[in-house]
């Protein structure tokens, strides 16, 4: 650990990465590769819960809270915390309308969806495993009322 630290602070000291500390996370970029804004969504892409929450928005924009609660399974305080991180990063807005609070993007959605791809490539073979156990489940329930069907018929 002490000689990756060595050469992680070199390489800070001669300008070719930056660090970015976020909470107990410190990430290192590439210097001449991304801007401040574009570590800031890295960041985020780093974290599971706010990586979720991002691709939520992409698909449902102007998602309210309780909406963006049900979704994730995690209760509308949780959610309120995490999307006020998001709002400081300036990811996300936050507005109240009447008695809702809704969440849209600041942020182009394709800029957010390219830089998962291209360094995030893991999370997109997650996504598509849980598609996959989706249709999966979705055919197998099919399957199973078919057959109770075809017996109720033939009873």
């Amino acid at each position: 650990m002490g000689v990756i630290q060595y050469h992680l602070r070199s390489l800070e000291n001669e300008k070719k990465i930056l660090a970015r500390r976020r909470g107990l996370y410190k990430r290192f970029y590439l210097s001449l590769v991304f801007g401040e804004h574009q570590q800031e969504i890295l960041d985020v892409l780093s974290q599971e819960t706010e990586r979720d929450l991002l691709l939520y928005l992409i698909r449902n924009p102007k998602a309210t809270q309780k909406q963006v609660s049900e979704y994730s399974k995690i209760s509308a305080g949780t959610i309120n915390w995490h999307m006020k991180r998001l709002g400081k990063s300036g990811l996300v807005s936050i507005r109240r309308e009447g008695q809702f609070v809704k969440y849209s993007l600041d942020v182009n959605s394709d800029e957010i969806l390219e830089l998962l791809h291209n360094y995030h490539p893991s999370v997109w073979e997650t996504w598509a495993d849980r598609f996959a156990n989706a249709l999966s489940e979705l055919s197998s329930n099919g399957d199973t009322e078919e057959r109770s069907e075809k017996g109720s018929e033939t009873k």
